[in-house]
Protein backbone atom coordinates (compact mmCIF):
# COMPACT_ATOMS: atom_id res chain seq x y z
CA UNK A 1 0.00 0.00 0.00
CA UNK A 2 2.52 2.13 0.55
CA UNK A 3 4.64 1.72 -2.43
CA UNK A 4 0.70 2.60 -4.13
CA UNK A 5 0.76 5.52 -2.45
CA UNK A 6 4.28 7.07 -3.24
CA UNK A 7 3.81 5.77 -7.06
CA UNK A 8 0.70 7.22 -7.01
CA UNK A 9 1.56 10.66 -5.68
CA UNK A 10 4.69 10.95 -7.72
CA UNK A 11 2.78 10.01 -10.88
CA UNK A 12 -0.32 12.76 -9.93
CA UNK A 13 1.57 14.75 -7.61
CA UNK A 14 -0.51 16.21 -4.05
CA UNK A 15 -3.33 17.28 -5.57
CA UNK A 16 -4.72 20.63 -3.62
CA UNK A 17 -3.60 22.09 -0.34
CA UNK A 18 -2.90 18.84 1.79
CA UNK A 19 -2.87 18.80 5.40
CA UNK A 20 0.46 20.52 6.60
CA UNK A 21 1.51 22.59 3.62
CA UNK A 22 1.60 26.18 3.81
CA UNK A 23 -1.45 28.02 4.48
CA UNK A 24 -2.83 25.12 6.22
CA UNK A 25 -3.46 24.55 9.62
CA UNK A 26 -2.55 20.56 10.13
CA UNK A 27 0.85 19.25 11.33
CA UNK A 28 3.84 20.16 8.88
CA UNK A 29 5.20 16.62 8.42
CA UNK A 30 1.42 15.00 7.77
CA UNK A 31 1.11 14.84 4.41
CA UNK A 32 -0.30 12.28 1.29
CA UNK A 33 3.70 11.50 0.39
CA UNK A 34 4.82 11.07 4.26
CA UNK A 35 2.13 8.81 5.17
CA UNK A 36 2.49 6.30 2.08
CA UNK A 37 6.41 6.69 3.03
CA UNK A 38 5.71 5.78 6.62
CA UNK A 39 3.65 2.76 5.44
CA UNK A 40 5.92 1.75 2.96
CA UNK A 41 8.85 1.35 5.70
CA UNK A 42 6.80 -0.10 7.59
CA UNK A 43 5.89 -2.79 5.19
CA UNK A 44 9.33 -3.44 4.62
CA UNK A 45 10.48 -3.18 7.92
CA UNK A 46 8.54 -5.66 9.55
CA UNK A 47 8.09 -7.73 6.42
CA UNK A 48 11.51 -8.31 6.30
CA UNK A 49 12.21 -9.60 9.95
CA UNK A 50 9.01 -11.70 9.15
CA UNK A 51 10.70 -13.14 6.40
CA UNK A 52 13.75 -14.08 8.27
CA UNK A 53 11.24 -15.86 10.98
CA UNK A 54 11.71 -13.18 13.21
CA UNK A 55 9.51 -12.52 16.01
CA UNK A 56 5.94 -10.43 15.82
CA UNK A 57 7.28 -8.03 18.39
CA UNK A 58 10.70 -7.55 16.88
CA UNK A 59 8.96 -7.22 13.72
CA UNK A 60 6.64 -4.78 14.79
CA UNK A 61 9.44 -2.78 15.67
CA UNK A 62 11.58 -3.04 12.64
CA UNK A 63 8.67 -1.89 10.90
CA UNK A 64 7.90 1.43 13.53
CA UNK A 65 11.81 1.98 13.27
CA UNK A 66 11.57 1.47 9.53
CA UNK A 67 8.99 3.73 9.28
CA UNK A 68 10.79 6.32 11.12
CA UNK A 69 14.20 6.24 9.10
CA UNK A 70 12.20 6.38 5.99
CA UNK A 71 9.91 9.51 7.00
CA UNK A 72 12.77 11.41 8.72
CA UNK A 73 14.75 10.57 5.56
CA UNK A 74 13.04 11.44 2.74
CA UNK A 75 10.92 14.60 5.04
CA UNK A 76 14.10 15.86 7.24
CA UNK A 77 17.15 15.58 4.48
CA UNK A 78 15.71 14.78 1.10
CA UNK A 79 12.65 16.95 0.60
CA UNK A 80 13.95 20.13 1.79
CA UNK A 81 17.28 19.76 -0.47
CA UNK A 82 14.63 18.85 -3.75
CA UNK A 83 12.37 21.67 -2.99
CA UNK A 84 15.46 24.30 -2.56
CA UNK A 85 16.60 22.72 -6.40
CA UNK A 86 12.72 22.88 -7.84
CA UNK A 87 12.73 26.54 -6.65
CA UNK A 88 15.50 27.10 -8.53
CA UNK A 89 15.96 25.02 -11.41
CA UNK A 90 13.47 26.30 -13.62
CA UNK A 91 14.71 29.60 -15.42
CA UNK A 92 12.72 31.39 -18.07
CA UNK A 93 14.23 32.30 -21.45
CA UNK A 94 12.91 35.65 -21.07
CA UNK A 95 16.04 35.95 -18.58
CA UNK A 96 17.80 35.71 -21.46
CA UNK A 97 16.92 38.60 -23.14
CA UNK A 98 20.08 41.27 -23.00
CA UNK A 99 22.79 38.83 -22.19
CA UNK A 100 25.63 38.85 -24.89
CA UNK A 101 27.02 35.66 -26.51
CA UNK A 102 28.75 34.19 -28.91
CA UNK A 103 27.56 32.58 -32.64
CA UNK A 104 29.02 28.91 -32.82
CA UNK A 105 27.13 27.49 -35.75
CA UNK A 106 26.83 30.82 -38.50
CA UNK A 107 23.15 32.27 -38.52
CA UNK A 108 22.05 33.04 -42.14
CA UNK A 109 19.64 35.56 -42.34
CA UNK A 110 16.64 32.92 -43.87
CA UNK A 111 17.41 30.56 -41.50
CA UNK A 112 19.08 29.89 -38.25
CA UNK A 113 21.96 28.96 -36.43
CA UNK A 114 23.21 28.24 -32.72
CA UNK A 115 25.14 30.28 -29.99
CA UNK A 116 26.60 30.32 -26.68
CA UNK A 117 26.09 32.10 -23.48
CA UNK A 118 25.66 32.03 -19.97
CA UNK A 119 22.66 32.13 -18.05
CA UNK A 120 21.89 34.93 -15.09
CA UNK A 121 23.24 31.37 -12.86
CA UNK A 122 26.02 31.05 -14.50
CA UNK A 123 25.46 27.92 -16.47
CA UNK A 124 26.64 27.81 -19.86
CA UNK A 125 23.87 27.56 -22.54
CA UNK A 126 23.89 26.83 -25.93
CA UNK A 127 20.47 27.74 -27.91
CA UNK A 128 19.16 28.21 -31.42
CA UNK A 129 18.89 31.45 -32.83
CA UNK A 130 17.88 33.79 -35.92
CA UNK A 131 18.60 37.14 -36.81
CA UNK A 132 16.99 39.85 -39.32
CA UNK A 133 20.39 40.95 -40.07
CA UNK A 134 20.96 41.31 -43.88
CA UNK A 135 24.57 39.27 -43.59
CA UNK A 136 25.43 35.92 -42.26
CA UNK A 137 26.56 35.63 -38.67
CA UNK A 138 29.88 34.04 -38.75
CA UNK A 139 31.20 31.49 -36.05
CA UNK A 140 32.78 34.04 -33.25
CA UNK A 141 30.50 36.70 -33.51
CA UNK A 142 29.45 38.56 -30.22
CA UNK A 143 25.77 39.24 -30.35
CA UNK A 144 22.97 40.59 -27.92
CA UNK A 145 19.99 38.58 -26.93
CA UNK A 146 17.43 40.90 -28.13
CA UNK A 147 14.64 38.57 -28.09
CA UNK A 148 12.83 35.15 -26.77
CA UNK A 149 9.69 34.99 -29.58
CA UNK A 150 9.33 31.41 -29.79
CA UNK A 151 10.28 27.95 -27.58
CA UNK A 152 12.57 27.20 -29.86
CA UNK A 153 14.15 30.45 -31.21
CA UNK A 154 16.43 33.13 -29.65
CA UNK A 155 16.63 36.71 -31.75
CA UNK A 156 20.06 38.29 -31.69
CA UNK A 157 21.73 41.77 -33.58
CA UNK A 158 25.36 41.60 -33.28
CA UNK A 159 27.42 43.72 -31.54
CA UNK A 160 29.71 45.80 -33.70
CA UNK A 161 33.38 45.11 -33.29
CA UNK A 162 34.64 48.08 -31.02
CA UNK A 163 38.31 47.83 -33.01
CA UNK A 164 36.19 48.74 -36.67
CA UNK A 165 33.73 51.30 -35.48
CA UNK A 166 34.02 54.46 -35.38
CA UNK A 167 32.92 55.45 -31.81
CA UNK A 168 34.58 59.42 -31.74
CA UNK A 169 31.53 61.63 -31.05
CA UNK A 170 31.01 64.29 -33.82
CA UNK A 171 32.34 67.83 -33.59
CA UNK A 172 29.50 70.10 -33.59
CA UNK A 173 29.81 73.77 -34.39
Amino acid sequence: MGLVGIVGALIVGEAGADVGEAGSDGLPFLSLTTLATALLGFGAGGGAVTALGGDVWVAGVAAVSAATVLVVLTRGLLLPYLLRQQANSQISRLAYLGLTGTVTIPISPDGWGEIAFVDPDGNRVRSRAVTTEPAVLPTGTRVYISDAFDDEHLHVVSIPDSSTTNNALPETN
